[in-house]
């Protein structure tokens, strides 16, 4: 019960700091956004994704992938109340964000997990 009630902790805190890029993001691409709605929209757009992921992967993976990033950004343009470039400009940001997070994480020598059990790991 008590591992239970951790794991869920752990997973409400990593969904938390997940949703800060994007809520920067949308903040920046000048959206209605708010941590609540980045939460949302973090939640929603994995599910949005994997969804439409396993529908048009079946033609190809690079048709699933396209496809999927469109659905994320139909999730931010509907949530943050974006136009489809604020929610590529959202996206946009979160990745870079992301991917600064995991350098600066790296270079001190943290590995940050991305799926799948890969790693974004710098090695000096």
């Amino acid at each position: 019960m008590i591992a239970a009630l951790i794991g869920l902790i752990v997973l409400l805190i990593a969904w938390l700091i997940a949703s800060i890029p994007v809520w920067i993001g949308a903040k920046v691409a000048g959206g209605d956004a708010s941590i609540g709605k980045a939460m949302l929209a973090t939640l929603a757009s994995v599910i949005v994704f994997a969804i439409i992921f396993a529908i048009f992967s079946a033609f190809s993976g690079g048709v699933g992938l396209i496809a999927g990033f469109i659905g994320i950004l139909a999730v931010f343009k509907a949530i943050f109340n974006l136009g489809w470039g604020g929610a590529f400009l959202t996206a946009l940001i979160a990745f870079i964000i992301v991917i600064v997070i995991a350098m600066v994480l790296g270079a001190i020598g943290l590995a940050v997990p991305l799926m799948h059990g890969q790693f974004i790991m710098i090695r000096r």
